[in-house]
C-alpha cells in the first residue's frame, strides 16, 4: 500500500543521465540551441568535440530541432567554455532557459524567412543562367535566348553573387569542418560548385579552352554552380517549413500558457503577470478563460475543457475540492482556485519540457545513422575523385565531362536525408503521442515501446478509477460506527493513498470532527500506524494487526463475501483493541476493459500486480479479462516480480500511479505512470499518461511501433537512394542541377514521410 525512502535507490538506477544532478551535486544538464548545422556530420562533429572536453559527461545533438543537451560538471567547466568550443567549431549557440524555447521558435521563424529570401534572390539571379540551358540540347535549341544572356561576362556577373554571397555560408561551413578534420555537406557543395564556377571562369578569361560551341557561343557551366546553390537553399527552406509542422505539438503547448492571471485578494481582484503567481495564491478564473495554474477549486463550479492537456474530449465537471490543470479552458462558471503550481512548475510547462527533452535524446538507431553519416562524406569525395580520374583518362583532353560527372556525384550524395531520417520521425511520433495524452520522457523510450511483450498493471488508481467509496462500516461491540470512522480518518489524515483519502472525505462529508495525528508512519504493503490523541491506531491488513498483537474475531465468510464483491477491507485497532473494519470499493472504468482487449490484440501478455488481497484481486482481474494475478505483493516484491520476468527474457512495461509502484516503474524496461498519480511515480517512469485511461498504454505501444517503422523506412530510402543514384551521376546520366534537385527531394521526402505519423491511426 505505502512505501518508504528505499524507492530512491532503485529509481536513480533507471533514470540515469537525467538524474546525474542527483548523484552529484555538481553535475548540471542544460539545453542549448545550435545554429549553422547543415547535416548529420555537423551534429556528430559537435558531439565528438564536446565529448572530449574535461568535465563534459554527455552530449546529444538533435539536427532537426537544432538542439543540444549537455551534461557537465559545473566545478570543472561552465557554459561559456562550452559556447566558446561550439563557436570555434563554427556554429552558434544560445542557452534555452525557462521560456527560452518559445524564443527559439521565434528564432526559427526568422531563420525560415532568411532561407526564403536567400532562395528567392538566388533564384532571381539564376533564372537568366537557367534560360541559357535551352541551347544545351538539340530539341530545345529553337527556344529564343536573349543574346545578352549568352555573353560569358554577363553569366559571370549573375553567377558570382550567387556563388560568393548567397553561397558564402557553405564556404564558411566547409572551412570550419576541414579545420576540425571532418567533412560535411558544405564540403560537398563547395567542391562541386567551385569546380563548375572556376572552370567556367577559366573559359571566360581565356576563351581558347572552350570544349564546345552552340551558335558560336562557348559552353559554360555557371548555371550549374548557381543552380546547385539555389536548389540547396530551396531544399533548406522547404525542410524548415516541413520541420515547423513536426514542431507543432510544442508550439501548441506554448500557446496554452496564460500570460496574465486574475489574483483574488479577498478584498477584490487584480491582474498580474503569470510570473508573479506562486503556490498558495488564490486565482479567479472566469468563464471562457484559460486556466493559468495547477490547483484545486475552493469555490464555484464549472465545466472545464481539458482536451488540449489530457486529450479527453468531454468537458469535466469541476466543483470544490476538484483538481484543475493549467492550459485547460473554463467553460461555464467562475472558479476560485488555490494554486499548487504555476509558471515553470505547472503541468503544461512540464509537458513542454518533457516533449523538448524527448527530442534531445537519441535512440540507438540514430547512433547507427550518425556513424554512417560520419564516414559518408569522405567516401563520396573519394568516389568523385575516382569518377573524375576514370572519365579523364577514358576521354583524354576533355576535362569538362569528367568534371561535370564528378560534381554530380558530390552533389547527389549529400547525407542530409540520413541525418533527418530519425529525428524528424521522433519529433512527429512524440507529437502524435502528446496529442493523445501520452508523454515520452526520452526519444529512446519511444523506440523501446515496440519491443515490449509483457504489461504489468497496478490495481488501485490504475485499473480502477482511484476514487474508492466507503461501502460498509462494521464497528466492534461497544464502538459506534461514526466513532470508528472518525478514528480511522484521523489516523489516515496524512496518507496519500486513495483509500485513505476516501475515508477522510467521507468523515468530512458526515460532519465529523477529525483530529490530526501527532505521529504517522506508513508500513509499505500493510497499512499505517498513527498516534491519535493518546491512542496508537493501526489501520491495514489482518497481518498488520496480528503483528501488533491485536486479537480479531471477524467472521471469515463475511469478509470473504465482501472481498469477492471487489471490496478492499481495512481492519482498525486503537490502544491495542480491535474496533472494527471498513470496506471500500473502487469502480472499474470501461476503458480498463477496453485497454486489456487492445493489449491482447497487440499480442502482449497482460498481468495484474497489487498489494490487495487475493480474492479482491482475482474478482477485479476476472471482470476485465486478466488471467495472471499477483496479490498481497509488497513494493519490494513488485520489483522482484518485474526482474524475475526480465530474467525469463520478457521485455516488461510496468504501469502504476502510487509511491508503492515507483520502484517497480524504475526497474521495468518501460515504466508508465498514470499522470494523476504521485510525483515520485511520474519521476520514476519513462512514459506518462495524462489521462487516467489505460487505453493510453496500447496507444503508446502502437505509436512506438509506427515510429520505428517510419524511421526504418526513412533510413532505407536514404541509403538505397544514395546507392542507386551515385552510379547514374558517375555515368553522366544526371546533370549536376538534376543531382541537386534529386538530393533536395530526398530530404524533403524523408521529412514528409515522417509527417505521416501525425495522421497515423493509433
Amino acid at each position: 500500500m505505502r512505501t518508504g525512502s528505499y524507492i530512491w535507490d532503485v529509481t536513480l538506477v533507471k533514470i540515469g543521465v537525467d538524474t546525474m544532478s542527483l548523484n552529484s551535486p555538481y553535475v548540471e544538464r542544460s539545453t542549448f540551441r545550435v545554429t549553422g548545422m547543415t547535416c548529420a556530420a555537423c551534429a556528430a562533429r559537435i558531439e565528438k568535440a564536446l565529448g572530449r572536453m574535461e568535465g563534459v559527461d554527455g552530449v546529444t545533438v538533435n539536427l532537426a530541432m537544432e538542439r543540444m543537451a549537455v551534461a557537465f560538471d559545473k566545478e570543472k567547466i561552465g557554459v561559456p567554455q562550452i559556447g566558446e568550443k561550439v563557436r570555434q567549431l563554427g556554429y552558434g549557440m544560445q542557452e534555452l532557459a525557462g521560456e527560452g524555447s518559445e524564443g527559439g521558435e521565434l528564432s526559427g521563424d526568422e531563420e525560415r524567412r532568411r532561407l526564403r529570401n536567400r532562395f528567392l534572390w538566388s533564384a532571381l539571379l539564376t533564372l537568366p543562367l537557367l534560360w541559357t540551358m535551352f541551347t544545351h540540347w538539340a530539341f530545345t535549341s529553337s527556344v529564343w535566348v536573349p543574346e545578352l544572356f549568352m555573353d560569358p561576362w554577363f553569366q559571370f556577373a549573375m553567377a558570382a553573387p550567387v556563388q560568393f554571397w548567397f553561397g558564402r555560408q557553405f564556404y564558411f561551413g566547409a572551412y570550419r569542418a576541414l579545420r576540425g578534420r571532418s567533412a560535411n555537406m558544405d564540403v560537398l557543395v563547395v567542391l562541386g560548385t567551385s569546380a563548375a564556377f572556376f572552370y567556367s571562369h577559366y573559359l571566360t578569361t581565356t576563351g581558347a579552352a572552350a570544349h564546345g560551341h552552340h551558335d558560336g557561343h562557348t559552353m559554360l557551366y555557371y548555371e550549374t554552380s548557381a543552380m546547385i546553390i539555389t536548389i540547396v537553399h530551396l531544399g533548406k527552406w522547404l525542410e524548415a517549413l516541413a520541420k515547423k509542422r513536426t514542431l507543432s505539438a510544442i508550439r501548441r503547448l506554448h500557446e496554452l500558457q496564460a500570460k496574465t492571471v486574475t489574483l483574488w485578494t479577498g478584498g477584490g481582484t487584480r491582474e498580474v503577470p503569470l510570473e508573479q503567481v506562486s503556490a498558495g495564491d488564490i486565482v479567479l478564473i472566469r468563464p471562457g478563460e484559460r486556466v493559468p495554474v495547477d490547483g484545486r477549486v475552493v469555490a464555484g463550479s464549472s465545466a472545464v475543457d481539458e482536451s488540449t492537456v489530457t486529450g479527453e474530449t468531454d468537458p469535466a465537471d469541476k466543483r470544490e475540492g476538484d483538481r484543475v490543470l493549467a492550459g485547460s479552458i473554463n467553460k461555464t462558471g467562475a472558479l476560485r482556485v488555490h494554486t499548487k503550481a504555476a509558471g515553470s512548475q505547472s503541468t503544461v510547462a512540464k509537458m513542454i519540457k518533457l516533449l523538448e527533452e524527448a527530442q534531445s535524446s537519441k535512440p540507438s538507431i540514430q547512433r547507427v545513422a550518425d556513424r554512417i553519416a560520419s564516414v559518408f562524406v569522405p567516401v563520396i569525395v573519394g568516389l568523385a575523385a575516382v569518377t573524375f580520374a576514370y572519365w579523364y583518362f577514358a576521354a583524354p583532353g576533355d576535362p569538362a565531362a569528367p568534371l561535370i560527372r564528378a560534381i554530380s556525384v558530390l552533389v547527389i550524395a549529400c547525407p542530409c536525408a540520413i541525418g533527418l531520417a530519425t529525428p524528424t520521425s521522433i519529433l512527429a511520433g512524440t507529437g502524435r503521442a502528446a496529442a493523445r495524452g501520452v508523454w515520452f520522457k526520452e526519444g529512446r523510450h519511444l523506440e523501446q515501446m515496440h519491443l515490449i511483450d509483457t504489461v504489468v498493471l497496478d490495481k488501485t488508481g490504475t485499473i480502477t478509477e482511484g476514487k474508492p467509496k466507503l461501502m460498509e462500516t462494521a464497528a466492534a461491540p461497544g464502538i459506534r460506527p461514526e466513532e470508528l470512522l472518525r478514528i480511522t480518518a484521523a489516523a489516515e489524515w496524512n496518507s496519500e493513498h486513495p483509500l485513505a483519502q476516501a475515508i477522510v472525505s467521507e468523515a468530512v462529508r458526515q460532519g465529523l470532527t477529525v483530529p490530526q495525528p501527532s505521529r504517522f508512519e506508513a508500513i509499505p504493503g500493510y497499512g499505517i500506524l498513527a498516534l491519535v490523541g493518546d491512542s496508537e491506531v493501526v489501520v491495514g491488513t489482518r497481518q498488520l494487526l496480528q503483528q501488533h498483537g491485536v486479537p480479531m474475531q471477524e467472521d471469515p465468510k463475511r469478509i470473504g463475501k465482501l472481498e469477492a464483491k471487489r471490496m478492499t477491507v481495512l481492519f482498525v485497532a486503537a490502544a491495542g483493541r480491535y474496533i472494527g473494519f471498513l470496506a471500500l470499493q473502487d469502480a472499474i472504468p470501461v476503458s480498463s476493459k477496453e485497454a486489456v482487449k487492445r493489449l491482447g490484440r497487440l499480442g502482449l501478455d497482460v498481468m495484474m500486480m497489487t498489494g490487495d488481497n487475493e480474492r479482491t484481486a482475482k474478482a477485479i482481474a476476472g471482470e476485465i479479462g486478466i488471467r495472471e494475478v499477483y496479490a498481497n505483493v509488497l513494493p519490494e516484491e513488485k520489483v522482484a516480480i518485474v526482474r524475475r520476468l526480465q530474467q525469463k527474457g520478457r521485455r516488461v512495461a510496468m504501469v502504476g500511479d502510487g509511491m508503492n509502484d515507483a520502484a517497480a516503474l524504475a526497474a521495468a524496461d518501460i515504466g508508465i505512470a498514470v499522470g494523476s498519480g504521485t510525483d515520485i511515480a511520474i519521476e520514476a517512469a519513462d512514459v506518462t499518461l495524462l489521462r487516467r485511461d489505460l487505453t493510453g498504454v496500447a496507444t503508446a505501444v502502437r505509436i512506438g511501433s509506427k515510429t520505428i517503422a517510419n524511421i526504418r523506412q526513412n533510413l532505407l530510402f536514404a541509403l538505397v537512394y544514395n546507392m542507386l543514384s551515385i552510379p547514374f551521376a558517375a555515368a553522366g546520366i544526371l546533370e549536376p542541377w538534376m543531382a541537386g534537385t534529386a538530393m533536395t527531394l530526398s530530404s524533403i521526402s524523408v521529412v514528409c514521410n515522417s509527417l505521416r505519423l501525425h495522421r497515423a491511426s493509433v
